[in-house]
């Protein structure tokens, strides 16, 4: 199944020099982020990786919680797909969307995280339906690879502001 495979390759996470282009594949040309109310593409997103091999000082440190390979992970900067694993830990930071029926842009990293998850009943159990599915039939575009965005002096620390780890997808 698909989904075991992506889940896979978060875990799987290792080297000075991690294929986060696969990852990024995946996500853009064969996942969609289902709500309650849409059915969004990924548009933008960012790789943070931190481990032993990989320094990156401006990964969020895990004090609060540590999630699993595979889920969501909210901080002050949006909401990540966590990736976890014995050799570092890391986020997929989600900084802009695609709404497939209404073809609007979703820009930047916090309002992509209100519009996955705003408008849940805050009351009903279970009412949170947001996630990440696997389609088969979506059109193929081509991904361009730069420079993450807005990074403070900390991801200078180890020259992590010059890995090349933001995605777009050229619709």
């Amino acid at each position: 199944m698909a989904t075991n495979k992506l889940i896979q390759l978060l875990k799987e996470v290792k080297g000075e020099k991690p294929n986060f282009e696969t990852i990024a594949e995946m996500l853009f040309n064969k996942c969609v982020i289902k709500t309650e109310n849409a059915t969004y593409r990924f548009f933008e997103i960012e790789f943070y990786w931190n481990a032993e091999e990989h320094k990156d000082e401006s990964t969020y440190k895990r004090k609060h919680v540590d999630p699993e390979a595979g889920q969501w992970f909210f901080h002050y900067s949006g909401v990540d797909i966590a990736m976890r694993n014995k050799h570092g830990y890391g986020g997929i930071l989600i900084r802009g969307l695609y709404n497939i029926a209404t073809k609007e842009r979703v820009n930047g990293p916090m309002v992509s995280a209100m519009k996955l998850f705003s408008g849940s009943n805050a009351f009903a159990p279970g009412s949170i339906q947001t996630h990440v599915k696997f389609v088969e039939s979506l059109d193929k575009f081509d991904i361009t690879k730069g420079l993450r965005k807005n990074l403070g002096k900390n991801a200078e620390v180890h020259d992590a502001h010059l890995y090349e780890y933001r995605f777009n997808l050229m619709v």
